[in-house]
């Protein structure tokens, strides 16, 4: 996969080819983990989050990763980026009708958000990107990606205990992000 993403950014149109085709699985189960965590986006069905996720990825014409885990973080932004345009665009449509519940977990706390507080969540990812990249990243890989703590830790090449500590300081500062908002 790090060679096909190699070839991809140096703009080979078949690596992209083949690496679509290698993750295309992954990237059916992190958008159907995300709608239905979602519970309220019945008008966005996984094919289709997977398809607009793909045609932005595409669109941007180079890949921002340079290794599995990083591909995945960054599959996960444009999911997510996916997901809160669809938002807005249903908002102007239907000016607030309707709550959207996304729970900001990975089954360690049962919190569900509506559309507005999905929406704060956005904003507050963006300033946890510029106060802590390394929070940001996290909260992606585990809430946006799936990944597991081990998982993380194992990309990131540290404990796992230490990923758990960062993921409850990241999880706790993104929720007190969006209660600002």
């Amino acid at each position: 996969m790090t060679d096909l993403l190699r070839s991809a950014q140096s703009g080979d149109p078949q690596a992209s080819s083949r690496l679509f085709e290698l993750v295309y699985a992954d990237m059916k189960r992190m958008a159907h983990s995300r709608l239905y965590r979602s519970g309220g986006l019945d008008d966005l069905d996984t094919t289709s989050l997977v398809h607009e996720s793909f045609l932005k990825l595409s669109g941007e014409g180079r890949l921002k990763a340079s290794d599995r885990p990083a591909f995945f973080g960054y599959v996960a932004r444009v999911m997510r980026s996916v997901v809160i345009d669809h938002v807005r665009e249903r908002q102007a449509r239907k000016r607030g009708s309707g709550d959207l519940l996304v729970t900001l977990t990975t089954g360690i706390e049962a919190e569900a958000i509506d559309d507005r507080r999905l929406m704060a969540m956005g904003a507050a990812l963006d300033v946890l990107q510029r106060l802590s990249p390394q929070f940001h990243e996290l909260v992606e890989l585990r809430y946006f990606a799936g990944l597991s703590i081990r998982e993380v830790a194992e990309a990131r090449g540290t404990s796992t205990r230490t990923v758990e500590r960062e993921w409850e300081k990241a999880r706790a500062f993104l929720l007190h992000l969006m209660e600002e908002a």
